[in-house]
């Protein structure tokens, strides 16, 4: 199981948003600040030696079962989303 608490992140890229919250609606920019936050999260420390285990009826959800380092299956899964 992960558990994440007390990380505080700031994407402070081309985000089009005013406040700098991500309050809207439009598909493309929340997949940018999505991709964007999944690959400086690999890239956290914290999370180097740390897996995940998917089982293998996740299967119907298109992942293969196995045990895959925890960064490496965040910059993947930032890939295939951009």
């Amino acid at each position: 199981m992960i558990s994440i608490q007390n990380m505080t992140i700031n994407i402070d890229t081309l985000s089009t948003t005013s406040n700098g919250v991500l309050d809207t609606e439009d598909p493309v920019i929340v997949r940018d600040e999505l991709v964007s936050m999944l690959r400086i999260i690999s890239k956290d420390e914290r999370f180097s030696k740390q897996t995940v285990v998917i089982p293998d009826d996740c299967g119907q959800y298109g992942f293969a079962e196995g045990e895959f380092k925890l960064p490496e299956l965040l910059h993947f899964l930032a890939d295939m989303l951009e």
